[in-house]
């Protein structure tokens, strides 16, 4: 069964599971609830929101990761009823015949990346608006397949940002994103590092974010499984930034015990520059062959865990 990072999957129609690794455990997905429908609406889940209703409503899907060492959501592949595929939402939107603001926004942003390269199931639209639970505030999500076509469209975004062809986000719109975000860095730390990725414009009166999924000759190959052996901080310089907005991110770094970072969460992808001096803090993991990495982002809102350039 094909599922990648940011495809969703549900058992039913009341559950959406978010994948977050391609990889298949013991006959499981491994995801985690993001969304739920409420008598007739889908809404957004914190973390903490869908552990609680995980643990008290369907403890079967609790899952420990052997492999990559952290607890998620297993799903079992017999029990997906459907699996949402973001390229699916650009097809679906093209046949809608009414349409609201943010879809109309959503039309806007795929014939602007289609005019500057994006081709047919080159990219999709994940998240609320391919689950059909958006609102007038929800972000339009977009996943670009492939590092150099992500990497090719996010210079296009910055070069229109410049010439006024998109708009960027104003301070109300990052402070929203931040609180959004709920993680461990001051407003000001987050602004810097978010300001110079070039990943969030805005289309209409839509925030618009762009993230990318590696293709299968640019995938990573994993030397799990992994076990986490502590928390530590660490000050460090990066040495490659190649796959700085993969998912997961992954900084190679100069350090005595610790090969590279690793991120799952959006907040610290594309966060430092190869050069750059950073600090950060997260889970020191240890693979099959004894080499450690650093991961941060063990959820969505990588409560103090972090990644930041310092002097």
């Amino acid at each position: 069964m094909r599922i990648r990072p940011k495809d969703f999957i549900a058992i039913d129609d009341k559950l959406f599971f978010a994948v977050v690794n391609e990889f298949q455990e013991d006959n499981h997905a491994l995801t985690f609830l993001r969304y739920i429908k409420d008598n007739t609406s889908i809404r957004k889940l914190t973390t903490k929101e869908a552990d609680e209703i995980i643990t008290k409503y369907y403890p079967e899907f609790q899952f420990s990761s052997a492999y990559i060492d952290i607890k998620l959501h297993g799903i079992p592949i017999s029990m997906i009823k459907e699996i949402y595929y973001p390229e699916d939402t650009i097809s679906r939107l093209h046949s809608v015949k009414i349409f609201d603001d943010k879809k109309k926004d959503a039309i806007g942003v795929i014939k602007y990346l289609q005019s500057v390269g994006c081709k047919v199931n080159d990219f999709g639209i994940t998240g609320s608006l391919m689950l059909d639970a958006h609102n007038q505030d929800s972000d339009i999500d977009i996943v670009i397949y492939g590092r150099e076509l992500f990497l090719e469209i996010r210079n296009h975004i910055k070069c229109s940002l410049a010439t006024g062809e998109l708009s960027p986000l104003d301070q109300a719109m990052w402070k929203d994103a931040y609180e959004r975000r709920n993680c461990s860095l001051s407003f000001k730390d987050f602004y810097f590092h978010e300001i110079r990725k070039y990943n969030k414009f805005i289309f209409g009166k839509s925030k618009v974010d762009i993230s990318a999924i590696p293709s299968e000759t640019e995938r990573y190959k994993e030397s799990g499984p992994y076990k986490k052996i502590g928390q530590e901080k660490i000050l460090s310089v990066i040495t490659n930034d190649t796959r700085a907005y993969d998912f997961p991110a992954r900084y190679s770094i100069d350090h005595d015990t610790i090969k590279e970072i690793i991120c799952y969460t959006a907040t610290y992808t594309g966060q430092a520059k190869k050069g750059e001096r950073i600090e950060a803090k997260g889970f020191v993991e240890e693979d099959s062959n004894g080499v450690h990495r650093l991961l941060v982002g063990t959820s969505r809102e990588a409560e103090n865990e972090f990644i930041r350039v310092v002097d």
